[in-house]
């Protein structure tokens, strides 16, 4: 049985405010962590423009946000660090791999899958409702912003991200810092996660908008702010995860946001 904490409703701020204070404790380690992501992101970026299929940036980049939970896992170990006293270093990340990899493998799977299967519904989308579209960036976007067939392909495209990206944040909401800190299986971090979303759904979906704006923010301005945006974020969840679940120590947000 997964038991969990209730929280206050303003409670995504107070881990927002947390996770800044984290990277202002430690700015090498987690600036520099979200620096690695920003290059992969730039890389793929720059080869889907090398081979002509630029319009499938916002696809992989919205994939990219399915997956974000499970390339999180080593910026854990800052707060964890933080919380024994101890100065976070990149040697933290590296060295101090969770017991339970088997469980954060499968959740990951999970997440691939999820990634994998929206892939796939967009050259479905593609070919079903504008096989016309054209592949650079420019004529795509005047294609989808004025041809009905390319308004409905965002429109419906958009929707059906939207659907995944909620079962995606459903199931990592609390799972993977949950898999990092506690001996538990990946189905009971699941169970906890789903249980957090449908308990305390108003908390929830306003944590949810929040890591949308902040990753969308993040990735508009040439994913340079991803740097920022997302290691603030994972910070910030393993907050949430120590707010909502009794087996954890306090969390540093837990005064800004104690239990109802």
């Amino acid at each position: 049985m997964v038991h969990l904490k209730h929280v206050r409703r303003d409670a995504p701020w107070a881990w927002l405010k947390a996770g800044w204070q984290d990277i202002v404790r430690a700015p090498r380690v987690t600036l520099g962590y979200g620096l690695i992501f920003v290059g992969v992101g730039a890389l793929i970026v720059l080869g889907l423009n090398a081979i002509g299929f630029a319009s499938a940036v916002p696809v992989a980049l919205s994939g990219f946000a399915l997956v974000a939970p499970a390339l999180a896992i080593g910026i854990y170990q800052v707060p964890r660090a933080i919380e024994r006293g101890e100065k976070p270093r990149f040697r933290f990340i590296i060295s101090r791999f969770p017991s339970r990899l088997s469980q954060i493998g499968f959740l990951s799977l999970l997440l691939l899958m999820l990634f994998l299967l929206w892939v796939r519904i967009a050259q479905f989308l593609l070919v079903a409702l504008a096989p016309d579209t054209p592949l650079l960036p420019g004529p795509f976007l005047e294609y989808a912003l004025s041809d009905p067939a390319g308004l409905s392909l965002m429109v419906i495209g958009t929707a059906i991200g939207a659907i995944l990206a909620a079962v995606a944040f459903s199931m990592s909401a609390l799972a993977f810092p949950m898999l990092v800190d506690q001996d538990v299986d990946a189905v009971t971090a699941l169970v906890a996660s789903f249980k957090a979303v449908i308990g305390q759904p108003f908390v929830m979906l306003t944590w949810a908008w929040l890591i949308a704006f902040m990753m969308a923010a993040g990735s508009a301005v040439f994913l340079i702010g991803l740097a920022v945006t997302f290691p603030w974020v994972a910070l910030a969840t393993w907050h949430a995860y120590r707010d909502f679940s009794p087996e954890a120590a306090p969390s540093a947000s837990s005064s800004a946001s104690p239990s109802a």
